[in-house]
Parts: C-alpha cells; structure tokens; sequence
C-alpha cells in the first residue's frame, strides 16, 4: 500500500510542492489530477522517485495509478524508462499498460527495444505486445510482424500483434492478412478477416470477395459474424449476391441473419436494397423488422424512394395489414414499423395508407402512423 513520505535530497520548497502534488493526484478529482500531470512536469525529474510507489501500488484507485503512469511518461530520463518497463511487467489491466507504453513511446526507439526484449520472455509476452501495439512508431513494425507471423505464439498473442499491424498500409502486411483468413485458430482468422474488411484497395488485386466467403460457413460464430461485416464494408455486387445466398441458407442462424441484414444496409446499392425486400416474405417477423428499420437508413434519395414503394406496395397488399383481427401481436409490431418507415423515408404516396392505419385499434401502429404523417408534412 502507498504511503506518503517525505522527499529526500530536495531543498524544502520543491519537497513541499512535491508532496502537495501527489496529495492532490491522489485526492483530487478529475481536473485537479490532470492539473498535477502538469505540476509534475515543471518539478523534473526528482519527481519520479515519489510517482513510482504510487504507480505500483495495486491497492491504490485505478485512476491515480492511471494519472501516476502519465506523469511518469512526461520524463525522458532513465528512471523513468526502468519505472515503466518494470510497471508493464507486472501489471495485467489493458488501460494501464496502453498508458504506459504511451509513455514508453517518448523514449523512441529505447523504449521499443526494451519491450523487444520482453517479448522473449513468455510470461511477459502479450503484455509486450500489447505495449508495441499501443505505440505509434514506425519502429514497432518489425517485432509485431514477427509475432504475428509465428506459429509458435499463443494465438491471443499473435491476434493483439495482427490488430495493430493493420495499422500498416504495407503490402507485406496486404499478404500476411491475406494468408491468415485460413489460419486454424479463430481469434487470428477473425482479426484477418476483420481488418481484410477495411481493405478496398485488394479489390483490385486479388479476389478478396471469394477468398472471404468461405467464413460466412465458419463452424464458430464470431468468425461468420467478422466475414458478413467485412463483405458489407466491400459492398461490391459479389458481396450482395453472397449475402443474398448466405441469408436463407439451411441451418444459417438468426444471429448471423441479423448481422447479414446490417451488412446489406450499409451497402448503397439498389441490388442491396431489392435484395432486403425480397427477403420479407421469406424471413421470420423478427428479422422482417430489422430489415424494415434498416430499408429506412438508406441515404441515396433514388434508394430512399424505391424504399418507400417498397414498403407500401408489401404493405397495401397484404391480408392482415390493415385488419387487427388477422394481425398477431408480432404482426401489428411489424405493420408500425412500416409505417414508421415510411415516415423517415419521406414517401408521399403512402399518406393515404398512413391515415387509414390511424384507425387500427394497436395503439402503437397508430402512434408509429401519426408520427410518420408529421414526417411527410414537414
């Protein structure tokens, strides 16, 4: 546990400020301990001695010890260097060693290198890694690539390595990713396929789409998942036709439904679209619904057009959804959506149908349609 001593070697006045200052880091609020990150500062150096116990207190409030890292960081002085490098050895809170590493990062090359030299430690090597990830030096480069590109490393290890290359726009990296969508352990093909994802420009060189899809069948979920969001951030014709294959595919889950459905909303294309409202008749309510809400976030005015008569065509022709008798609770959900739809989507011919679905005894639809007609009057 911290206790506050007195400085030693330093003439009265600087021990006086010193410890007004770590009292106030200490009891301070939020402002007051940002004030004393800045009061340390103009002490110097001396001021690490009394930081470091503080630092390493693991009884002390997270926050402090976060403020304690951050003063630290500010010294390019050795002390400084061996405070944190000791510090990122022992702890195992993501946030205080992101502060940390930031600290570290002051230090340049010195203090990339000295985390290098944890990595060859294995009971200090994701920690290390996710230290190099957390620096922005061009520096880091090598020794993550290595740790992504081994085998021998635990897969967790060699995912937190792979995030942060993604940060690269370097065709070493292009391949790397590249080669493990394939990898066997799903942390590292989920990261491949998540950050393949942010690369258009693969287009162009390779046949990315086709590479992806084989993880839309992925036996584990989070990989499937990461594959439907990558082929929506592409959004090309090839990721709106698999998705459209993918969505009604025998034993394809809700989950992995939902996710393919926002997948399609974000590509701004009109196969997209008719693809969403070809799926209403094939879908469970639920799903209807989501596709509903997502058919109404559509920006492209020729879309948001096509949107609303869409919605208003499915919605004038069917059987229950004008009639509360035939309509299941599920189904009078489903019917205010629409109309809630068509109000954000600024379709005008559907007043006619909004003014009569006033009449319906659901109280929600008739809300959804009172608001919907304010949107088409504005």
């Amino acid at each position: 546990m911290f206790v506050e001593s007195d400085p030693i070697g330093l003439s009265s006045e600087v021990a006086a400020q010193l410890k007004k200052t770590i009292h106030r880091l200490i009891e301070g609020d939020f402002r007051e301990k940002w004030e004393a990150v800045k009061r340390f500062a103009g002490i110097g150096p001396e001021a690490i001695a009394a930081l470091t116990p503080l630092l390493e207190d693991e009884e002390q409030d997270w926050e402090v010890r976060w403020f304690a890292a951050r003063a630290i960081g500010q010294f390019g002085h050795p002390e400084a260097l061996k405070a944190l490098v000791q510090f990122v050895q022992k702890t195992k809170e993501a946030e205080l060693v992101a502060i940390a590493a930031e600290g570290l990062s002051q230090f340049g090359e010195r203090g990339v290198n000295t985390l290098v030299q944890l990595l060859k430690q294995p009971a200090h090597q994701l920690t290390a890694v996710q230290a190099l990830a957390s620096i922005q030096h061009p520096s880091v480069y090598r020794p993550l690539l290595a740790v992504a590109q081994s085998v021998q490393n635990e897969p967790a290890i060699r995912a937190t390595a792979l995030i942060a290359l993604s940060n690269f726009r370097h065709a070493q990296v292009d391949d790397l990713l590249l080669e493990l969508a394939r990898d066997p352990h799903v942390a590292v093909r989920r990261e491949a396929i998540v950050h393949l994802g942010m690369r258009p420009h693969l287009l162009d060189q390779v046949d990315l789409i086709n590479l992806l899809l084989p993880g839309l069948w992925d036996a584990h979920f989070k990989v499937s998942q990461a594959t439907a969001i990558a082929l929506g951030r592409l959004g090309t014709e090839t990721a709106v036709t698999a998705l459209a294959e993918a969505m009604t595919a025998p034993h394809v889950t809700e989950s992995l439904q939902f996710t393919m459905i926002h997948s399609l909303g974000w590509i701004e294309r009109e196969s997209a679209l008719m693809t969403l409202l070809n799926l209403l008749e094939q879908l469970s309510i639920s799903l209807q619904t989501e596709i509903v809400e997502t058919i109404s976030r559509f920006q492209t005015p020729y879309l948001r057009q096509q949107a609303g008569k869409g919605l208003y065509d499915w919605l004038k022709n069917s059987d229950w959804a004008a009639d509360d008798a035939l309509s299941t609770p599920q189904q009078c959900q489903f019917r205010a959506a629409i109309a809630l739809a068509l109000g954000n989507l600024q379709y005008q011919p559907a007043a006619s149908i909004l003014q009569q679905l006033q009449a319906t005894s659901d109280p929600q639809t008739r809300l959804y349609a009172e608001a919907a007609l304010r949107q088409l009057a504005r």
